[in-house]
């Protein structure tokens, strides 16, 4: 039987890169997106406009189109749709909906970037110096100051003084965490997880970001990095996707980030065999998730532009 798949906010880097995962796949895909023309339109064989993840009808409409459409499986996309979605998972479940979200904990856990820090020191990793606002003190050093709960690149501002920090503080009304900035651009990592509750895997790639998004990566084989990536997959109990952020510095790794989400390198890492997407959609439906074979040692990626016309009718 083919699944109906509903994978949200298409329009996005993360959306688009699943549907390339899955477009050469029998299934049925459903799309949806707060633009009512997103990139990702060809692929899906229906699409529907969907209210931001924060509108109060927001869960209403998700479930309804899943009724119409008669959807199996939903991927949330966003952080916040995922938020959404995590408290009200029994609505899907009443509609046989099976949703790839990883376990309210980690979804808890890894959304706070705070929280996400004091986790990994628990775990014994490698983490940059962290802060709220109240008990940072100024040293001269540069810091990073990021919104505790945020995609992307929002905020993302470097400061070294008290006072840069009390004109961010004064004008936003979200909780902030201050990172110490670990000035190693040319050596930050994405790395991918995937666990079925047994085995983990692993595949990570050095980066480079324009404008928020990954723009190159090449793949690396770094014991440290496969070590800690266990660590952390093995401590929050993974069972499924994440994606872990880290920049090297000093012969250690700094672990900044885990993404509680499929992440935007994920067809990148398809193409190089690590199919997280459809294993994770295995595993839920009770199939063999098949092996993953490194078919390269060595590869390059580039995300590129592009341009098409659609006929609409």
């Amino acid at each position: 039987m083919n699944r109906v798949i509903l994978v949200t906010a298409i329009g996005g880097d993360v959306g688009h890169s699943i549907l390339k995962c899955l477009k050469n796949e029998s299934d049925v895909l459903i799309g949806c997106d707060i633009d009512s023309h997103p990139v990702g339109l060809d692929v899906v064989d229906k699409f529907f406009s969907s209210l931001p993840a924060g509108n109060e009808d927001y869960i209403s409409q998700i479930s309804n189109k899943c009724k119409i459409y008669n959807v199996t499986h939903l991927v949330p996309v966003s952080e916040h749709e995922i938020e959404a979605i995590i408290h009200h998972l029994d609505i899907f479940e009443r509609l046989n909906v099976k949703v790839l979200i990883n376990r309210k904990e980690i979804v808890d856990i890894c959304l706070d970037k705070y929280l996400t820090a004091q986790r990994l020191e628990h775990l014994g990793l490698d983490i940059p110096e962290y802060f709220s606002k109240d008990n940072f003190v100024a040293d001269g050093r540069k810091y990073i100051v990021k919104f505790r709960k945020s995609c992307g690149s929002k905020l993302l501002t470097i400061i070294t003084t008290q006072k840069e920090l009390d004109k961010i503080s004064s004008s936003v009304s979200e909780l902030l965490i201050i990172q110490e900035y670990i000035d190693a651009s040319d050596e930050e990592y994405t790395v991918g997880v995937f666990s079925d509750g047994k085995e983990i895997r692993i595949i990570s790639f050095q980066r480079r970001l324009q404008g928020g998004y990954t723009k190159f990566v090449k793949l690396v084989d770094d014991s440290s990095i496969t070590r800690d990536a266990i660590i952390a997959a093995q401590g929050l109990g993974l069972v499924g996707s994440f994606n872990i952020q880290l920049r090297k510095s000093g012969g250690k790794n700094y672990i900044f980030e885990i993404n509680p989400r499929i992440s935007g390198t994920v067809n990148f890492r398809h193409q190089l065999g690590f199919e997280d997407v459809r294993w994770w959609l295995d595993m839920m439906d009770e199939r063999e998730v098949q092996p993953y074979v490194k078919k390269y040692k060595s590869a390059i990626g580039i995300r590129e532009m592009n341009e098409k016309f659609l006929l609409l009718s």
